[in-house]
C-alpha cells in the first residue's frame, strides 16, 4: 500500500520511536483508565511538567525559526505560516507552564482552569495549523511584508489569549473542576484537537504525490502523536498529576520532534536536494565549459560553481557555494559591486563578452583579470545570475607583450624614444600645474666605437645593455631612463624642487662608470659625458628641452669628456665650482695641504678623554676653507675618495703611533667611506698602515654610516670581521639617520653607537629627540655596546646624557676640533685626564 512507507512499514530508522509509541498506545491507554491509573506527588510532577513543557516550548521555536526562515521552497508559504503559528504555539505554552499549579502566581492566581485555557489554545492553534499546511497548494511565495504582517497578527493574537487568561481566566466556562476532573467542554476539546489531527494525516496521505515520502512520513507521525496525545488528556481523573497527563505530555514532545524533523526537510533539505538533483543534469554540461560558470541568487550567494573556477579563483566548488560572491571582490570594490549587482535584477538582461573587465580576488590574495558575461534565469517566483567568468591573464599578458615592444628598446629593455618624448611631455604637463621642475640629460658614451671596433658588436650590445642597468640603479622609480638609439640614452628627472638634485644625480651617474664593465671576459672601462637642461628656466617644452641638453653634452665633451655640462648658466657656473674643487684637491693631496684634527670623545661621568674622531680640514688658498661635506662628495663622485681616504688612515695611524710613544695612548676613531669597503683587501691595508705607523691596532676605532652598512651588507658583515680580528673597534655614526635596521646591529660585529647630532639638537626641549635618543641609549645598552653622543653644546644636554646613562660624548661644550699640537696642549693644561691607566680603561673592545 501507499500508505505504508509513511506509516513507517520499511522506513528509516528514525522511524523506530514512533512505530513503537503506536504500538503501546493502547496498552498505556488501558492502563491509563480508572482501574489502572496512578498519580504523582505535585512537587515531582510540576518538576516534570516544567521540563517537558519547556521542551516543547524549545521545539516549537525552533520550529518557527525553521518556517520562517525558509529558502528555495515551492511551498514557501505553507511553511512560514506553519513556523508563524508554531509561534504561538510556543508562547501558549509557555503561559501554560508559567499557569500550572504549583509554579508562582502569574498575575491572577494560579489554577487547572487557568492553566488548561492556555494548554487547550495552544492545541488549537497547532492543530488548526497542521491541517492548513496539509491543505495549501504546493505553489505560493511569501515576500517580506507579507511575513512581518503574519508575525504581526500572531502577537496580538496571542496577546489577546494572555490578557483573558491571565486577567479574568474565570469568566471562560469551566475545563476542569477540583474533585470531579475534566468538565466535558474540555474532554470535547480535547477529542476536537485528536480529530483535527486525524484530518491532517488524511489529508497528508491523500496529497502524497505532491509532498516528498520523507516529509509525509514524518508529518504523519507527529499529527498521529498529537491525536494519541490529546486522547490521553481525555482520561484525565479527578486530580491532573496522574499518569495520563504524564504520558500525554510525552506523547506531545516526540511529535513536535519529528514535527521539526519535516520542517527542516521542507524548508531547507528538500530544496537544497531539489538544487541538488538539478545541478546534477547541468553538471555535465558545466564540467565542459572552457569559462568558470557561477549560479548566483538576488542576495549574491553562490548556488553552483563548475570545476572551471578552481585555475581562476583558486576555490573548488564546494568552498564557493554557499558564500556570498563578493568574497571574490577586492575589498575596496566590494560595496560598489554590490549596488551593481542589486541593479542587474531590476532590469536583467544578457551581458556579452568584452564589455566590462574586472579583477578579482584569488584565494591566494593577488588579483586576476577577467572578463564577465552575465546571463538571468527566473524559477518561479525566484531570480538568479549566471556569471559566465574568462581569465585575461594569458590574453592580457600577450597585449602588454606587444605594447612593451612598440614603446620600448629591445637591447636593453628601457623605453624608445617616442615613449621617452610621451613621458617627458606629461612631466611637463605636471610641472606646469605643480609649479616643480624637470630635468632632462642627455647621455653619450665615450669611445662606444672603440669597443665595437676591439671586440665586436656583441661586446658593444652588452655594454648598452649595462650601462642601462647601472644608470636604473641610481634613479628613483619615477625617473625616466630611455634609448634614443645607438649609445644615446636620456633622462627624465620630473617633479624637482631643488636643481640641486639633478646635478647630485648626475655626479652618481659620473661615478658609476669609474669601475670596469666586464665584456668579453674581459674588463673594460667606458666613460660618460651628459648635458643637463631645465624646464621652465632654459625651455617650455620638449623638443627644445631635449634639443639644449643634446648641446650641452657636447659641451661636457669638449671640457675632456667623462663629465656633465648644464646649458643654464647658473648650473654651468655650479658645475665649474665643483670641477675647481676637484682640480684643487688633487693639488691638495699632491703638495700635503690637507690637515686632521681631532675632537675629543669624554667620558660623561669623570670628563675623562676616553679618545678622539679625527675629521679631515682643507684650506685652500684660491677657495679658502672648504667645508668637508663640499669637498667629500666631490671626491666620492670623481673617485679621489679612495686615495684621500688612504691618506687620512695613514696620517691617523702615524699620530696613534706618536701619541703612544708619548705616553698618552688615545682611541682614534676614523671614518671609512663606502668605496673603501667595496676594496676586498681592507683588512689588509688597514693592517699595513698600522704596521708602517708601528701603531696598535686596539687603540684604532673603524667608523663607518649605516648607509655603508646597509649597501652592501654581506661585504660589510666580512670586511668589519676582518678588522674585528685584527683588534679594531667598530663604531656605527649617525645611527638613526638611515636604515636603522636592528638586523645588521645583530649580524656585524660593531661595538659602538654614535647618536647623530640631529638628535641633540632639541634636547631637551623637543620631545621627540628625547624619545629617539633614550631609544638608542636603551638600545645600546641591551646589546652591550658603547654609546656615544655628537654634537653636544648644552650643559643640559650633558645633564641629560648622564641621567639615561650615556658613557661618552664629544662636541663645543667640551672642545671642538683641533690639531694634534694644539690636543696635546690641552692635556697637558688638565682639560682631559691624561694617564694612559685612565684613558685605556674607558675603552670598551
Amino acid at each position: 500500500m501507499a500508505s505504508a512507507k509513511p506509516l513507517g512499514m520499511g522506513g528509516s530508522y528514525r522511524d523506530g520511536p514512533a512505530v513503537l509509541m503506536f504500538a503501546i498506545a493502547l496498552p498505556l491507554l488501558w492502563w491509563t483508565s480508572e482501574s489502572g491509573r496512578t498519580t504523582f506527588a505535585p512537587e515531582l510532577f510540576v518538576f516534570f511538567h516544567s521540563a517537558v513543557e519547556m521542551a516543547a516550548v524549545v521545539i516549537s521555536m525552533m520550529i518557527f525559526l525553521t518556517g520562517y526562515r525558509a529558502v528555495l521552497s515551492a511551498r514557501r508559504s505553507a511553511v512560514v505560516l506553519l513556523g508563524v503559528a508554531f509561534l504561538g504555539v510556543g508562547l501558549l505554552d509557555f503561559l501554560h507552564i508559567l499557569s500550572y499549579r504549583g509554579m508562582p502566581d502569574a498575575l491572577s492566581f494560579n489554577d487547572p482552569q487557568k492553566s488548561m485555557f492556555f494548554w487547550i489554545a495552544a492545541r488549537l492553534l497547532g492543530a488548526s495549523a497542521l491541517l492548513a499546511y496539509a491543505l495549501l497548494p504546493s505553489a505560493g511565495m511569501v515576500g517580506p511584508i507579507q511575513k512581518r504582517l503574519g508575525l504581526t497578527l500572531m502577537l496580538g493574537l496571542v496577546g489577546a489569549i494572555a490578557c483573558v487568561g491571565l486577567l479574568q481566566p474565570h469568566r471562560i466556562s469551566p475545563l476542569f473542576v477540583d474533585g470531579r476532573g475534566l468538565t466535558t467542554l474540555k474532554i470535547g476539546l480535547e477529542w476536537f484537537v485528536a480529530a483535527l489531527n486525524a484530518a491532517t494525516v488524511v489529508a497528508l496521505l491523500w496529497r502524497r504525490t505532491a509532498l516528498a515520502d520523507e516529509l509525509v512520513r514524518d508529518l504523519v507521525f507527529a499529527c498521529a502523536l498529537l491525536a494519541i496525545s490529546a486522547i490521553f488528556f481525555t482520561e484525565l481523573g479527578v486530580i491532573d498529576t496522574d499518569s495520563a497527563n504524564a504520558i500525554g505530555h510525552v506523547y506531545k514532545v516526540v511529535a513536535y520532534l519529528y514535527l521539526f524533523n519535516a520542517t527542516c526537510g521542507e524548508a531547507l533539505r528538500r530544496p537544497v536536494q531539489r538544487l541538488a538533483v538539478q545541478a546534477l543534469r547541468e553538471s555535465t554540461i558545466l564540467s565542459a565549459a572552457p569559462d568558470a560558470v557561477l549560479w548566483v541568487d538576488q542576495q549574491g550567494i553562490i548556488l553552483m560553481a563548475n570545476a572551471a573556477v578552481v585555475p581562476v579563483t583558486g576555490f573548488s566548488p564546494d568552498d564557493l557555494i554557499g558564500s556570498n560572491i563578493s568574497m571574490l571582490m577586492p575589498e575596496h570594490l566590494r560595496g560598489r559591486h554590490e549596488n551593481a549587482f542589486q541593479s542587474y535584477f531590476l532590469m536583467p538582461r544578457v551581458r556579452a563578452m568584452g564589455l566590462f573587465d574586472l579583477k578579482l580576488m584569488r584565494r591566494n590574495g593577488t588579483l586576476v583579470p577577467v572578463d564577465i558575461s552575465l546571463g538571468h534565469y527566473r524559477d518561479g517566483e525566484s531570480e538568479y545570475a549566471i556569471a559566465y567568468i574568462r581569465d585575461l591573464t594569458e590574453r592580457m599578458a600577450y597585449e602588454e607583450s606587444l605594447r612593451h615592444q612598440a614603446t620600448h628598446d629591445e637591447l636593453t629593455g628601457l623605453p624608445n624614444r617616442w615613449l621617452f618624448h610621451f613621458q617627458l611631455e606629461q612631466a611637463i604637463a605636471r610641472a606646469a600645474r605643480s609649479g616643480q621642475s624637470v630635468v632632462v640629460m642627455f647621455l653619450d658614451l665615450d669611445h662606444f666605437k672603440a669597443v665595437n671596433d676591439s671586440l665586436g658588436h656583441p661586446a658593444g650590445d652588452e655594454l648598452l645593455a649595462q650601462v642601462g642597468v647601472r644608470i636604473r640603479q641610481v634613479l628613483r622609480e619615477t625617473d625616466v631612463l630611455a634609448r634614443l638609439g645607438g649609445d644615446e640614452f636620456a633622462l627624465c628627472l620630473s617633479d624637482l624642487t631643488d636643481p640641486q638634485e639633478a646635478l647630485h644625480v648626475a655626479t652618481n651617474i659620473l661615478a658609476r662608470f669609474h669601475s670596469a664593465f666586464r665584456l668579453a671576459g674581459q674588463d673594460v672601462y667606458s666613460g660618460v659625458s651628459l648635458g643637463v637642461a631645465f624646464y621652465p628656466g632654459d625651455a617650455a617644452d620638449c623638443d627644445t628641452l631635449l634639443r639644449y641638453a643634446d648641446m650641452a653634452m657636447y659641451q661636457a665633451k669638449r671640457a675632456g669628456r667623462g663629465t656633465y655640462a648644464c646649458y643654464s648658466t647658473e648650473m654651468d657656473a655650479q658645475a665649474h665650482q665643483e670641477m675647481l674643487i676637484h682640480t684643487r684637491l688633487q693639488d691638495a693631496m699632491k703638495s700635503d695641504t690637507l690637515e686632521l684634527h681631532y675632537q675629543p670623545q669624554v667620558n660623561v661621568k669623570t670628563g675623562a678623554t676616553v679618545g678622539v674622531e679625527a675629521l679631515l680640514r682643507w684650506h685652500d688658498e684660491v677657495l679658502g676653507q672648504v667645508a668637508p661635506e663640499c669637498f667629500i662628495a666631490v671626491a666620492e663622485a670623481t673617485g679621489l675618495i679612495l686615495p684621500l681616504s688612504a691618506w687620512v688612515l695613514t696620517t691617523a695611524c702615524a699620530q696613534i703611533a706618536e701619541w703612544a710613544r708619548a705616553g698618552t695612548p688615545m682611541r682614534v676613531s676614523v671614518n671609512f667611506s663606502a668605496q673603501q669597503f667595496r676594496l676586498g683587501d681592507l683588512a689588509a691595508q688597514v693592517q699595513a698602515a698600522l704596521a708602517r705607523a708601528n701603531a696598535q691596532p686596539h687603540l684604532l676605532c673603524v667608523e663607518i654610516t649605516e648607509s655603508v652598512a646597509m649597501d652592501h651588507p654581506a661585504l660589510a658583515s666580512t670586511q668589519l670581521s676582518h678588522l674585528r680580528a685584527l683588534g679594531c673597534s667598530i663604531s656605527l655614526d649617525d645611527f638613526g639617520t638611515g636604515h636603522s635596521s636592528l638586523a645588521y646591529l645583530k649580524q656585524l660585529p660593531i661595538t659602538e653607537l654614535k647618536i647623530d647630532r640631529s638628535f641633540m639638537v632639541g634636547i631637551p626641549h623637543d620631545t621627540h629627540d628625547i624619545a629617539i635618543a633614550r631609544a638608542i641609549i636603551t638600545l645600546a645598552h641591551s646589546l652591550g655596546m658603547t654609546l656615544v653622543a655628537e654634537g653636544v653644546e648644552t650643559s643640559e644636554q650633558l645633564s641629560f646624557l648622564k641621567e639615561h646613562g650615556c658613557q661618552h660624548y664629544q662636541g663645543w661644550l667640551f672642545a671642538p676640533a683641533m690639531p694634534a699640537a694644539a690636543l696635546a696642549a690641552g692635556v697637558a693644561w688638565g682639560h682631559t685626564e691624561a694617564q694612559p691607566a685612565s684613558l685605556l680603561s674607558e675603552v670598551r673592545f
